[in-house]
């Protein structure tokens, strides 16, 4: 895999609330996916609120076309 489209996972924290949505907010992101795993079970180890969950989310950044296509 090319260095400039790398796989970043991100660190999801969901919060959920009894009258409004729920937020979400990224708490930390890394291109390991073994340190992703490994925060991601720290971070829930950690969390003691029943209203908030962790995730782990993939992300690949988007294809970038570089030159125009020809028909």
């Amino acid at each position: 895999m090319k260095e400039d489209t790398k796989m970043m996972y991100l660190i999801l924290k969901e919060t959920t609330f009894d009258t409004i949505d729920s937020i979400y907010d990224i708490c930390n992101f890394t291109t390991d996916i073994n340190k992703a795993n490994d925060m991601l079970q720290g971070y829930r180890l950690v969390e003691k609120a029943k209203n908030v969950s962790y995730s782990m989310l993939r992300y690949e950044q988007p294809l970038k076309l570089t030159k125009e296509m020809e028909v």
